[in-house]
């Protein structure tokens, strides 16, 4: 350690606490501009905000040897407390200098105990709609009630794994904007006029997009709007009215529209998998559509359990007679 600067007045015995701290601030102070001299640089003016700023601002106090300047500290009191007010006069250990505050040394932070599950917690907690649920879609300038949502409320594009989006009309760059495509794998399900058209939107896209163009079976537009969003533990189906534009869900203020989701768990064993009605018809809707095989088979790995008491109504393009008439839209 450096010597003190003759100029600086030295520590009496009798100095009080904050005396001592503010003579150690300036003898560390005094050490770092002897061990490290610098040549000078040309003055600037520099806010104390910005100079706060930088890198290692304020950082003198952390060369202080702390458990030598407490052990000081100490012996200071001990002898403050062995001399009377008058002087000369011995008191006991612990009598008088009431204004002497002790500084207790800083706690050392506990680990925090392990986390337990809760006994309380519902084996479906992790699935928001178990038993699925009708909201309205939020709409700018209107206070949310509980029973309206966001399309970023639909999607949770932080944990979604895949989604199937069908849709009759697409705003394709605020779209992209509700998803994380470093996360998300995209089946879109739209229409196409003609083999140019599907070729054209194809090499448009990066490959983690694919599309579906459900055949027309004459003139004739795609209107679905059904979502498969898959994560992690579930899968969500959603039916909403509105199309994948920014008015349909509340974001110019002007429209309102409705969504039904319903979230199934996925299956331990695909064994225990019981097929509801609801489910055979989704998987018949998706196969005309022309999803792969492989997408819809793995509808098999969730448990559509709680969609007993559901029935999806759906209806396709082109003509139908005898028993293919009963299952579309009757």
């Amino acid at each position: 350690m450096a010597r003190p600067d003759p100029a600086m007045p030295e520590l009496g015995s009798d100095a009080d606490d904050d005396e001592a701290l503010r003579y150690a601030i300036a003898l560390s102070l005094q050490d770092q501009g002897q061990a490290a001299p610098v040549a000078e640089a040309p003055q600037t003016t520099t806010s104390a905000r910005e100079d706060s700023r930088r890198p290692g601002a304020s950082l003198g106090l952390l060369s202080l040897d702390r458990k030598k300047m407490d052990e000081e500290r100490l012996a200071r009191l001990a002898k403050k407390r062995r001399r009377s007010p008058c002087g000369g006069e011995e008191e006991e250990e612990g009598d008088g200098d009431d204004d002497v505050v002790e500084v207790p040394p800083p706690r050392k932070k506990q680990a925090p105990p392990p986390f337990t599950p809760s006994k309380a917690i519902r084996p479906d907690a992790t699935v928001p709609y178990p038993n699925g649920v009708v909201k309205r879609t939020w709409v700018r300038g209107y206070p949310r009630t509980g029973d309206d949502i966001k399309i970023e409320e639909v999607l949770q594009k932080d944990k979604l794994l895949l989604a199937m989006l069908s849709s009759f009309q697409w705003d394709e760059e605020w779209m992209m904007s509700k998803l994380d495509m470093t996360k998300t794998k995209l089946v879109l399900a739209t229409f196409a006029a003609d083999d140019r058209q599907k070729e054209a939107m194809r090499a448009n896209v990066p490959l983690s997009i694919k599309f579906c163009f459900p055949k027309m079976h004459g003139p004739g537009s795609m209107h679905s709007k059904l979502q498969l969003l898959k994560y992690p533990d579930y899968l969500r189906v959603v039916v909403p009215t509105g199309n994948l534009v920014p008015y349909d869900w509340g974001e110019t203020g002007v429209m309102e529209n409705m969504v039904f989701l319903i979230d199934l768990p996925r299956l331990d064993k695909t064994a225990d998998r019981k097929p509801t009605m609801f489910t055979l018809e989704l998987e018949r809707f998706l196969r005309a559509m022309g999803i792969e095989d492989s997408m819809v088979d793995s509808l098999s790995n969730y448990d559509f359990s709680r969609t007993s008491n559901l029935g999806l109504v759906h209806s396709r393009p082109g003509g139908h007679t005898d028993e293919s008439r009963k299952q579309v839209g009757l």
